[in-house]
Formats: structure tokens, C-alpha cells, sequence
């Protein structure tokens, strides 16, 4: 939980002068660009259950975004691009150990200064002792495993064929030497700590435990099994020595580095541990196939804006993240993150691609990684040029795959429907407005031993729940374990591994995130309601005030989504001041910091637009609380500086800032979201057709029967933005 402790200075500024952009167009136009895709699915060596099916989708759909849909001037040539995977088009052969080796080789010997590499590796991670006693602070290698690995047998071989965290580190560094920019995605995990409380049918952790990778007699497997144990049992776990998150890999070079060493960006899944999923992606849409949920969120978020540095980026997944209500894995990111992805220029990003006809079909070059989805319109535009007042008529999506669309011509805006032949030539599409679907999908609970009149008797309410009016919130059910933002469990707090001694033994409702997992260590628990048999009215309220808490709360972290200002125009920045430290800490977006009871929380925002903007500053607890801390009307080019808040110890686990900007049209009111503050839930006992941004907001509290949507529009209308800020409360040490 959290204290107010406001300090406010609200002053005006000078005019803040822009800083000197370096165009990127030449190099980007000159310089080679080369990468290595890595697909690792089925291993011999490992019972059928530890198999994966979504690396080689990973694989296929990076490749296809390399070769098509990167911004010009950036070019993936088809021979610079090699993917190692299992019954992929276009791969060179098998992820072996040797096979991953040489093609990093490669890349080492034919790179140049200035070119770029990207490297993606989705599979299995794992956890070994260490072969290299000191070599790791925590006593464990981070391992990849290929598709060709054997079993361990002893710490001197280690896993036979597993590339570890410092062979790779130094096959990255033998490329950066060379001066090459390395970009490197890792799609996997290593271990994980947390206790899944109820199955997820669609979900697929990857991550192998190391019983699985030992060989050898049962006594030598047994006291394998114990060595590494015992090592997990004395280790910080995930934490460096100063208590920040580590990295998966150890990608730092050791020794001298060379002066013209080229720069290193690195996109961890999960930290070391946590797992990290694969699952049906898009989420909704029949047959989907399975993506890594790291993989899908990084192109999808790269495709809605590719002109994006790496920290942005790295922000745009953990608040979709946050979106989809999963509070675990948190990707790490690390390296060059203020450089631009790929290189790209600091450009406006605009929703637009040519519009393709071709045997009486319209489709353009983009899909349901840019959030297009059937029902959504796109303006018909002249040229790439043109204002959306220029549209001369409307599409409509009729069916769309990842990176594809379907249209048709529909009407919309007072504008009638064209023919294909009245389409003008060498035309674009461009989005026309911006859906947010508010709709919380809610897993109904499983029955458990013991419990089956308390699960019956939940699922009646909350049949009940549903068909019901005016509740304040929208949910769907879903059979237990399928595709869900929230999920429910019937059991008793003493059941759950790792719960204290005097947990109760009273049946439950549970209340746990997308990935079923809950989470009883450094303080936390998840929200839950006691359940009595002999009383439904009672569990009807209770079920009621927290489902709408709950909506209220994962609608406001969704409707980042919509957001069109640009850090140019707004910068908001939050400030970690630690209780026994004078000075502020950046809290940077791309990262989820830990913080303790007796920290404090600054925020510095500066207004550098020329318009007023109306700034909120609201904090959402991980029990879905939402606290309104501060609603403050800036003036062009003024500051805001206020000490906000500091923690308490009441309660742990993963909360959120969140900064709401919004535009304020001249003589306006100032726009005060405290009407979205509500109490947490207990861990014991409007429609379609929004004009604006504000409209969206006041939709949040009006429960919106499907979603909210934004018109866009070249100048009319009031910007908004949604800015999260993921932290994790812990206890202090």
C-alpha cells in the first residue's frame, strides 16, 4: 500500500530546446543488415511432455516480418537472414549446438562496421550448476538448449550441447568487435518459483527442470538432483548484489573493450526466475496458432510503431502486458536502449499502408499484429501525404491474418461506400479510429476434491452475474483453464504450497491473474473472498464489488492503447527517492523496479507542446486499488514537480503508475479522474461511438457493454495518453 505525501512546485519554463536529431537514412541505407533465427522445438533427448510447438511460429513469423514489413529504408536481404528450425520454409537446417555456433561464426567473420545483426532464439532455457566455480553470483549457468543436447552427468561436462550464458556473451562480442549494433531476443526461460494454483489448457511454460536433464543411474540422478538443489536453496535467486533484477544471460564482456566495439541491445522473456508462456495468439481468434507471448507482443508493438527506440519498445510490452492482467513473467531489457530499433529515423509513425487490388480483392500489408481486426475502418487517402480530411471514402477489415488484411468498401463518416473501379491508383490506407475492447474475460474455477458444493455455488452467482444489468462491468466466462485476463479458483489457503502455518483452512474464492499463478511470498497474496454455503447473498455482493474493482482497474491499464501524444510533447518521468538516500533515482519505463515500505515515489513532467494538458497521476495497487494522487493543468512549456507518495507495509506485489495526459481544449474544466479512485479488493476475509479521449476515460466507470472507440483526426480533438509504469513492492530486507 501507499501513503500521500505531497509535495507540490507547479512553475512555468522556457521554452525547452529540441535537441539535434542525427538522421539515420544514410547508414541505414548503407549499412548490411543480417539475422540469426533460432527455432528450437522438438528434443530427443527430453520426454515428449518438455516438446514445444510455438518456436518455429516465432521463427516464421519474424522472418516474414524482416523480409516485408520493416520500415525503408531498413532492408533484410533474404540471403542475410538465417533461420535454423524444424519444418519451417526457408530454413537452412536444424538448431543444433554446432549448427547455432557456426552461423554466429559466420556472422563474425562477413560482418562490417555499422551493420546490424538481430538474433532471436524461442526454446527451451534451463539452470545448471555452475561449471566454472565464481563464474556466477548465484551458483547456476543460465543455459539454451538446442535441439541436440544430452543429458548431464556430471558439473564438469555440464548439460552436453547447451550453449551457456558466457559462450554466448562471447560469440556476440566476437561479432561486436567487428563494430556491428547486435540486437538479441531471448524467448525463453530458465526456472520458475511461483505455484500455479489452476491448470491453463493453452499455456506452455518454457522452461525444462533439471531432473529432466539429468542422466545416469538413480543414485547418481539423485544426488545430481540434490547438488543443484542445494545451490537454489542458498542463492539470491534473479537478483544481482544489489538487488536489481539480473539477466538471464550474461552478455557483459569481460577484460579491455575494444574502442570501436559495436553497441548491444538485449530483450530477456523472463527474469531467471520466472517462466514465460507460449499460447494462441491473437488471443480471440479461432485456431489461432501458438506464439511465444514474448515473441508476438514485441513484433505486434513493433508493427503498430516501428519508428520507436528500445526503451519504448521495452514499454510497449510491459504495459500490454499489463493490459492482459499478467502480472508475471517481467521481460528484462538491458544494453543501447535510447538508440532507435533498427537504426530508424525519428519519424512520425503513421497507421497506413498501400492499398493492393488485385482480382477483385483489397488487401494491404498489415494486420492483427497492428491491431486490425475484422469491423475495423480505414480512410481511403489520395496519397501517403494526405490528411485524413482528404479521405475520399472508407475500408472496412472483412478478415485479417498476422501481417495481411482483407478490406471491403464500407460506409462511414456520412461517406458512402466506393466502388473498387472509383479507388485511385497507387492509394493508402490509413486507420481511422482506435478500439479499445473493455470486455474482462473471466476463467470460471475448476472443480477441486472436497469443494464441489462451493464451486457449484460460485459458478451459480456468477451465471447470475453475468446476465445481470447495471453491475458496473463486463465480463465473458470461459470454461476453466481457456484463454482468460482473470482467473478463479475454489480452494483452501492451507492447501497451496508454500502457505504459512496459520493459513486458514476456510474454502475460498481466488481471484489470480492470466497465468493462474499465486504468489504467497515477500508479503503478498492474491485477492480472495471466504466462502459460505448458507449464504449466496453475501458472496453475490462480495463477487460483485470485485469483479467491478477489477474491471475498473485492468480497463484503465488497456486504455494505453489509445494513446496518441508523443514523449515530444508530454515527458513525464517518475522518481524513485530510497529511504536511505538523498537523491532520485529515475524510474525508467522499460524496467520494473523493486521498491520497499519508506520509499518514496516523484514525478517530473514537462509540458512542451502548446496546448494546455491536463495531467492525472493515479496508482493501482496489486489489489487492484486505484489511488488518485494528482490532477494538475499544464501550461505550455510549464513543469510539475510533486513528491507523490511513499510505501507502507500493509501489502506486496506487482502495482502500477499510471500518468493520464489529456489535452485541454481552451476554457475547459479541468479534467479530474478522482471519480476512478476505489478501494482494493480484500485479500482476506457507456457503448461505441467515444468522440475523445475523456469520453474512453469516463467509459472505464460506466462499464462499456463491448468497447470505447477514438475517432482519429488530423487536428480536431483533444490528444490523450495512458503512461504505466510497472513496480513490484517488496518487504525491506
Amino acid at each position: 500500500m501507499i501513503k500521500l505525501t505531497r509535495r507540490t512546485l507547479l512553475v512555468g519554463t522556457s521554452a525547452l530546446v529540441a535537441a539535434g536529431t542525427v538522421s539515420f537514412r544514410a547508414r541505414a541505407a548503407s549499412r548490411t543488415y543480417h539475422a540469426l533465427l533460432i527455432a528450437c522445438t522438438e528434443y530427443p533427448a527430453l520426454p515428449q511432455r518438455n516438446w514445444l510447438i510455438g518456436p518455429k511460429n516465432d521463427a516464421g513469423l519474424v522472418h516474414e516480418y524482416l523480409l516485408k514489413n520493416v520500415p525503408d529504408p531498413v532492408r533484410f536481404a533474404p540471403e542475410n537472414v538465417t533461420l535454423l528450425a524444424k519444418d519451417v520454409p526457408g530454413a537452412k537446417g536444424l538448431p543444433t549446438h554446432a549448427a547455432i555456433k557456426a552461423a554466429l561464426a559466420d556472422l563474425a567473420a562477413k560482418v562490417q562496421r555499422d551493420d546490424f545483426v538481430y538474433l532471436h532464439l524461442s526454446g527451451h532455457g534451463a539452470q545448471q550448476p555452475q561449471r566454472v566455480k565464481g563464474d556466477e553470483t548465484d551458483g547456476l549457468d543460465e543455459i539454451f538448449l538446442p535441439v541436440d543436447i544430452e543429458k548431464w552427468v556430471n558439473r564438469e561436462a555440464g548439460v552436453p550441447n547447451a550453449l551457456v550464458d558466457n559462450e554466448i556473451g562471447d560469440a556476440l562480442d566476437a561479432i561486436r568487435d567487428k563494430g556491428a549494433f547486435v540486437w538479441a531476443v531471448f524467448d525463453c526461460c530458465h526456472s520458475g518459483t511461483a505455484t500455479r494454483a489452476v491448470e491453463v489448457d493453452d499455456e506452455l511454460e518454457r522452461k525444462v527442470e533439471f531432473a529432466d536433464l539429468v542422466g545416469g543411474d538413480e543414485a547418481d540422478r539423485a544426488a545430481a538432483i540434490k547438488a543443484y538443489e542445494d545451490t537454489v536453496a542458498t542463492a539470491s535467486r534473479g537478483l544481482d548484489e544489489d538487488g536489481a533484477r539480473k539477466p538471464a544471460f550474461n552478455l557483459s564482456p569481460t577484460g579491455a573493450a575494444a574502442i570501436t566495439k559495436g553497441k548491444l541491445v538485449a530483450f530477456y522473456a523472463a527474469q531467471t526466475i520466472e517462466t514465460t508462456p507460449e499460447m494462441p495468439l491473437p488471443k480471440g481468434v479461432t485456431d489461432a496458432p501458438r506464439f511465444g507471448l514474448f515473441t508476438f507482443t514485441i513484433l505486434s508493438k513493433l508493427a503498430e510503431n516501428p519508428a520507436v527506440t528500445y526503451r519504448q519498445l521495452g514499454q510497449a510490452v510491459l504495459q500490454q502486458y499489463s493490459a492482459d492482467s499478467r502480472t508475471r513473467p517481467t521481460p528484462l531489457f538491458e544494453g543501447e536502449l535510447d538508440a532507435r530499433v533498427f537504426g530508424t529515423d525519428r519519424t512520425d509513425a503513421v497507421m497506413q499502408w498501400p492499398i493492393v487490388i488485385k482480382d477483385g480483392d483489397i488487401t494491404i500489408g498489415a494486420g492483427l499484429l497492428h491491431r486490425l481486426t475484422p469491423g475495423s475502418k480505414l480512410a481511403i487517402l489520395p496519397s501517403a501525404l494526405s490528411s485524413l480530411s482528404d479521405a475520399v471514402g472508407y475500408l472496412e477489415v472483412r478478415s485479417a491474418k498476422n501481417l495481411e488484411s482483407r478490406l471491403k468498401p464500407a460506409e462511414f463518416d456520412k461517406k458512402p461506400p466506393l466502388k473498387l473501379a472509383d479507388i485511385p491508383a497507387n492509394a493508402y490506407a490509413r486507420v481511422a479510429e482506435i478500439a479499445v475492447d473493455y470486455k474482462l474475460v473471466v476463467a470460471r474455477p475448476a472443480s477441486s476434491k472436497g469443494l464441489e458444493q462451493e464451486t457449484a455455488l460460485v459458478n451459480s452467482v456468477l451465471d447470475e452475474l453475468a446476465g445481470a444489468k447495471e453491475t458496473g462491468f463486463n465480463i465473458e466466462l470461459v470454461g476453466p483453464g481457456k484463454s482468460a485476463e482473470l482467473r478463479l479458483a475454489v480452494m483452501r489457503e492451507n492447501a497451496i504450497e508454500g502457505a504459512a502455518k496459520d493459513a486458514t483452512d476456510k474454502p475460498a474464492l481466488w481471484f489470480l491473474p492470466a497465468s493462474g499463478d499465486v504468489t504467497l511470498k515477500d508479503g503478498g497474496k492474491p485477492p480472495l473472498v471466504i466462502i459460505h454455503a448458507d449464504d449466496r447473498h453475501k458472496l453475490v455482493d462480495a463477487v460483485t464489488r470485485n469483479l467491478r474493482t477489477i474491471f475498473r482497474a485492468t480497463g484503465l491499464s488497456r486504455l494505453a492503447a489509445a494513446s496518441d501524444y508523443k514523449p515530444e510533447d508530454v515527458d513525464v518521468q517518475f522518481q524513485v527517492k530510497r529511504r536511505d538516500r538523498d537523491d532520485l533515482e529515475p524510474l525508467q519505463p522499460s524496467t520494473v523496479p523493486r521498491v520497499s515500505p519508506g520509499d518514496e515515489v516523484h514525478v517530473l513532467a514537462r509540458n512542451s507542446s502548446d496546448q494546455l494538458v491536463d495531467i492525472n497521476v493515479l496508482y493501482v495497487g496489486s489489489d487492484y486499488s486505484i489511488t488518485h494522487i494528482v490532477a494538475e493543468r499544464l501550461a505550455p512549456k510549464a513543469t510539475l514537480e510533486e513528491g507523490l507518495l511513499a510505501f507502507t507495509d500493509t501489502s506486496f506485489g506487482m502495482e502500477r503508475m499510471v500518468a493520464v495526459l489529456t489535452e485541454a481544449p481552451p476554457e475547459s474544466e479541468k479534467e479530474d479522474l478522482s471519480f476512478l479512485a476505489q478501494d482494493g479488493v480484500a485479500a482476506m476475509t457507456r457503448g461505441l461511438g467515444s468522440a475523445s479521449f475523456s469520453d474512453m476515460l469516463t467509459d472505464i466507470g460506466m462499464a462499456p457493454a463491448t468497447r470505447s472507440v477514438m475517432r482519429l483526426a488530423d487536428k480536431s480533438g483533444p490528444k490523450g495518453a495512458v503512461m504505466i509504469f510497472p513496480m513490484e513492492t517488496v518487504p525491506r530486507a
